[in-house]
């Protein structure tokens, strides 16, 4: 399993610390379950892209930086998400090494990032919870893994089909729950779980997920896919993710 991680908004005399903060990330990364059991599964290529100037766009700021990959927050209007609009670039820098997965990393102490699956990964590295973040973005490009926060501002207002099984694999609108983690709970966890302390560490179908509070449900009360202050991904995540590692490195 190869990851490419990109930097942007590095200057030339900044690419040390490039190293350093992808050092961090990566380190982190292992920590997390059950990535700690696969390390040896990974390689890891920090590629050291330089920017004329050091930081991102951060428009609500008025700052506007002259970087590689031409990053900015506020995309889709929400002062969080991060993206890089120099797609091609992205490509052209990530050809110089072997990559299943990349990820850019912007020289930058603003909260903030994004995910796509099988297509990009992108995190700040100098905010508190860039390591937290990190993990998480990478959970939905590596994984395919849904957001289960439903609370907070987000680019998108019910995306979700509630007539139908999402295809994420960590919520669900119980259209098709067998198809998903129903195998995996007790015979006495009630379906949906109540939200109240008495389920607080139970595997469980909690209802609010996916942006919305009502009519998707998540595995969990908390988990990496809904805040940072979680330890860990939850049983569900937990599986995809092994199940994803194991598919790259059966295919090498």
């Amino acid at each position: 399993m190869d990851i490419a991680v990109i930097a942007e908004g590095y200057t030339a005399s900044e690419l040390e610390k490039f190293y350093a903060d992808t050092q961090r990330m990566i380190d982190y990364l292992f920590t997390i379950p059950p990535y700690n059991r696969f390390k040896n599964h990974f390689n890891i290529y920090a590629i050291g892209a330089i920017s004329e100037e050091s930081g991102t766009d951060i428009p609500g700021k008025n700052i506007y930086k002259n970087t590689i990959l031409n990053s900015s927050f506020y995309t889709f209007d929400m002062e969080r998400y991060l993206t890089p609009h120099n797609v091609s670039t992205i490509a052209d820098i990530a050809s110089l090494v072997p990559y299943d997965q990349i990820f850019v990393l912007a020289n930058t102490a603003q909260y903030g990032g994004a995910g796509f699956y099988n297509h990009l990964n992108v995190g700040t590295a100098d905010h508190p919870s860039s390591p937290e973040v990190f993990v998480h973005e990478f959970g939905h490009g590596f994984v395919g893994l849904a957001d289960e926060y439903y609370s907070s501002d987000t680019a998108f207002d019910s995306i979700y089909n509630l007539e139908i099984e999402p295809w994420e694999p960590n919520i669900t609108t119980l259209v098709d729950f067998d198809k998903k983690w129903k195998a995996m709970l007790h015979r006495k966890t009630p379906i949906p779980t109540p939200r109240t302390e008495k389920y607080k560490n139970t595997l469980g179908v909690f209802e609010g997920g996916g942006y919305v509070a009502k009519g998707i449900y998540s595995p969990v009360q908390d988990c990496r896919m809904k805040t940072n202050e979680a330890k860990g991904f939850c049983p569900v995540c937990s599986n995809a993710i092994e199940e994803t590692i194991n598919f790259y490195v059966s295919e090498k």
